[in-house]
């Protein structure tokens, strides 16, 4: 911790009494610290080093949302007025403590979903709507066979545990796939409405009180502000969440309440759900590089959002049934 107590006296003018490691971040450190001005969070951030303006954009965003009302933690600056610390090379972040329970993909309590969705849907109502350039389309059913097929082969002969959980998943898509029409993505309908999005909204960077209700929005530098459509944002929600078709239409009907969409819009939602998954590697192809800095969570947490996948395709008409209404 001294290298925390030397960057905290030199950048921020706190002492630091006493500091402990909190289990959040699979790219991040993050601490619970005692100083001469309380409890603070602190985070050391990995990784990011070409992305200072990036992170800044985000905490920037944070502060200004603050002021509205908007549940963000306030970020305390350094002595010179800097949102985010620089030392040998990482970067470091401080900001109030919140108390507030975090939660994994799967464990969020029914009751906690609605305010989830809610506060999305805040979100994006404050931020406003922009024109959007047409999205890319779906890969064929034939271009996403040959990823998922090339993808497969790396993994056949790799013993590791997860190796196991990837060639489940890829030989569950590759079956449902290689039954399905070559033009079968043409057909789906796509996204057209949205703005300054999140990025990466989904349950771990949330706190939420005893009775559901959100204490925080906590992580605003993995993109927050940047151009994009309301549905990446719902589906990154539901998806990396963990979220089951009865708390995916929970937590889209209450985003509904602060910023409805039209029906085009929520069954492009389902498609990306069902189908945009189906058609994808998501995170396989990165378990080869291990970047993350706690590899046993991530593989934890990535085999929970991959065997979604196969059955939620397998119910899509329920999923675009559900959503769609």
């Amino acid at each position: 911790m001294e290298r925390l107590a030397v960057l905290l006296a030199r950048e921020y003018g706190l002492t630091l009494h006493s500091a402990a490691h909190i289990d959040y971040g699979m790219w991040e450190e993050s601490f619970r610290i005692e100083t001469n001005r309380g409890r603070l969070f602190a985070k050391r951030f990995m990784r990011k080093d070409r992305r200072t303006e990036v992170m800044l954009g985000g905490l920037e965003i944070s502060r200004q949302l603050r002021e509205r009302g908007f549940p963000a933690p306030l970020v305390i600056p350094t002595l010179s007025g800097d949102l985010i610390a620089e030392s040998d090379g990482e970067r470091y972040q401080v900001t109030e403590w919140v108390e507030g329970r975090s939660y994994h993909p799967g464990e969020l309590p029914p009751q906690a979903v609605a305010p989830m969705g809610a506060l999305l849907g805040r979100f994006h109502r404050l931020m406003g709507q922009a024109a959007m350039a047409p999205p890319q389309p779906f890969p064929t059913p034939p271009e996403a066979l040959a990823r998922c097929r090339s993808l497969l082969e790396r993994y056949v002969y790799r013993p590791e545990p997860f190796a196991a959980v990837a060639r489940e998943v890829l030989e569950g898509q590759i079956a449902l796939l290689a039954r399905l029409p070559a033009g079968y993505s043409g057909d789906l309908p796509r996204p057209s409405l949205g703005g300054p999005v999140y990025a990466s909204y989904w349950v771990e960077q949330l706190l939420f009180r005893p009775n559901g209700s959100v204490a925080a929005l906590v992580d605003w530098t993995d993109g927050a502000g940047k151009p994009g459509f309301w549905c990446g944002d719902l589906d990154c929600a539901i998806h990396l969440s963990g979220f089951d078709l009865p708390a995916a239409r929970l937590f889209l009907n209450a985003y509904q309440s602060e910023n409805p969409l039209p029906p085009t819009e929520r069954k492009a939602l389902a498609a990306e759900l069902c189908y945009g998954h189906l058609a994808s590697v998501n995170f396989l192809s990165g378990w080869f590089a291990r970047p993350y800095r706690r590899m046993v969570d991530w593989e934890a947490t990535a085999a929970l959002w991959h065997r979604q996948v196969v059955p939620r395709f397998v119910a899509h008409k329920d999923w675009e049934s559900a959503l769609a209404g």
